[in-house]
């Protein structure tokens, strides 16, 4: 489907986003297909063919836009493209749709409030990609004074120090390998530092300045000093964590003592963080063995950006292992979200691209009239 819908919108788009006037024929196939496309359709839901109608009319100036900076922003995010940028349909059919549906949840839901999305997915699937990548289109959708800014943070951020996780290892929290970290399971992130965050972002004006983690992986610590300052109001907030949105009432003592309980008793911690979030997309869970391939791809795209060795084959294994297979017992505990918990629901070919989403059981925002 992917590739008959880039064939259907290749004529269209590269002539949008120069500022070709669109004609009425074309229009007409653009609203068209945001009713029919499996992942445009996720966003407009139950809408009238007037809405749909808006929507386009909206998307067409935005593409107009954003094409330029979105194409410097990816470029410069992944510094092994070779100069080349985005698919332009992706940025057609899941960005802008998706920011767009943001921007309405946000004035329906929480007008003038902070509105806080998360994104759930197994390790590489895409998660801060999307998210970063919808802060950019944000960006130029909110009024910096009236809505305030879009924040894109990944939990990775909230990290505990590798001194404070040492102190963890005799509960379980210990891969048993060389040269990979214990880092990412519940229990091993700074929650308290990321609550203060989040009412710190309820509360902020054009004025204030919040500081957050900037967690670095390759020294796998919190570095002194070193921290991600967002300034200014905050009005939406991507938040990207693998197990956002997982059940956080579930019994410990249902599991025997070891990592396993300790990381179903952490889980109940999340549960602030989970409650405040205003919808969750969640991507389909793969194979264990597509996880390890997927974190393997990325580990060599942070070595592009850090120009340094990080985990070998062996390790990137090991440390899935430790994520995956050995803290979940997958009948008590799980870092899937249940569907009851879930906005949006979406899958990803071979090479990341999403081919389709649908709402899932939470109450999705109702369309705009």
């Amino acid at each position: 489907m992917p590739a008959a819908m880039d064939e259907h919108l290749a004529p269209l788009l590269p002539g949008i986003s120069a500022g070709r006037p669109v004609t009425s024929a074309e229009f007409d196939a653009l609203a068209e297909a945001a009713r029919d496309d499996p992942v445009q359709s996720a966003f407009s839901g139950t809408a009238g063919a007037g809405l749909l109608r808006d929507l386009t009319a909206e998307r067409i100036v935005l593409m107009r836009v954003l094409c330029e900076p979105f194409t410097a922003w990816w470029r410069g995010y992944f510094p092994g493209s070779d100069g080349a940028g985005p698919p332009v349909s992706d940025l057609w059919r899941l960005y802008l749709p998706l920011a767009q549906w943001i921007v309405r949840a946000r004035r329906e839901q929480r007008p003038g409030q902070l509105f806080m999305m998360g994104f759930n997915g197994s390790p590489g699937a895409g998660k801060t990609v999307l998210t970063s990548a919808i802060a950019v289109v944000l960006n130029r959708m909110l009024d910096p004074e009236a809505d305030g800014r879009a924040v894109a943070r990944s939990g990775d951020d909230w990290y505990l120090g590798k001194k404070a996780r040492e102190a963890l290892v005799p509960q379980g929290y210990d891969p048993g390998v060389p040269g990979v970290s214990n880092r990412a399971l519940p229990g091993t992130h700074d929650l308290r530092w990321l609550k203060r965050n989040l009412r710190e972002m309820e509360r902020s004006t054009r004025l204030g300045t919040i500081r957050m983690g900037s967690f670095d992986k390759r020294a796998d610590d919190q570095p002194p000093g070193q921290f991600f300052d967002v300034r200014g109001k905050v009005g939406v907030f991507l938040f990207d964590l693998w197990f956002a949105g997982a059940r956080t009432d579930v019994d410990p003592m249902e599991l025997p003592d070891g990592l396993r309980r300790r990381v179903a008793e952490k889980l109940r911690d999340w549960r602030p963080v989970f409650d405040r979030m205003d919808a969750l997309w969640s991507f389909d869970w793969p194979s264990f063995e597509q996880m390890v391939r997927e974190r393997e791809r990325q580990e060599r795209l942070a070595e592009l950006r850090s120009r340094t060795a990080g985990m070998n084959r062996e390790q990137i294994r090991a440390f899935m292992s430790y994520m995956i297979e050995q803290p979940w017992d997958w009948r008590v505990t799980s870092p899937v979200p249940p569907d009851s918990a879930v906005t949006f629901r979406a899958w990803r070919d071979e090479n990341h691209r999403v081919i389709a989403a649908r709402q899932g059981g939470r109450a999705p925002c109702p369309p705009s009239p």
